[in-house]
């Protein structure tokens, strides 16, 4: 894997979203090139403070009710 492939992999490899065989040759390329592996870091230090920062809200019962009865009725 060069690293303009592994540049295009990077989100997905940070989502744990590549196939198994991307994932190795993902891996593999980062081992040995430093400035792919910098990169990776830093997306997945991005990844996690995006993470820490959101704020999550529950949907209210009855906009789950209505969102359940509407896919009922396009599906039915």
């Amino acid at each position: 894997m060069n690293c303009k492939k592994a540049q295009a992999l990077l989100s997905a490899a940070v989502d744990g979203e590549l196939s198994l065989k991307e994932q190795q040759e993902f891996e593999a390329h980062i081992a040995k090139c430093a400035d792919c592996q910098r990169e990776f870091r830093e997306a997945q230090k991005t990844k996690n403070i995006i993470r820490e920062k959101i704020v999550r809200f529950k949907a209210p019962q009855s906009l789950v009710n209505s969102i359940i009865r509407l896919t009922e009725t396009t599906t039915g």
